[in-house]
């Protein structure tokens, strides 16, 4: 079957990734039963496509949001991020949680200091 170049190709989005430095990291069992992890660990967030920096920042900050379901600390350590969305969101993220701001660090993600 011949290919028809008139199709149009998907083409995702390009995404905004969050790195939270998580001193009191935890996970929330189907029972509601909170697990803590020990040590320093980074929590990552990858935002859906489309979404707008204070939608992001409403779904990460928010009572129920994102941070609340991972950590049992107030606030993340640090913050830093990349993508489309970084830095406006990283620096209103840090201000919120008067947390350090970091850049990402490579190869990988930042360490968990």
């Amino acid at each position: 079957m011949a290919r028809n170049d008139t199709e149009a190709t998907a083409v995702e989005e390009p995404r905004t990734t969050v790195y939270l430095g998580n001193r009191k990291a935890i996970s929330i069992g189907p029972d509601g039963e909170r697990t803590a992890y020990p040590g320093k660990q980074c929590t990552t967030i990858v935002l859906r496509p489309g979404v707008t920096l204070m939608e992001a920042a409403q779904e990460i900050t928010s009572a129920n949001g994102v941070w609340a379901a991972h950590s049992d600390a107030s606030g993340p350590a640090w913050v830093a991020a990349e993508g489309p969305l970084a830095e406006g969101l990283a620096q209103l993220l840090a201000a919120h949680y008067k947390a350090e701001l970091r850049d990402v660090e490579r190869p990988g993600v930042p360490d968990a200091d």
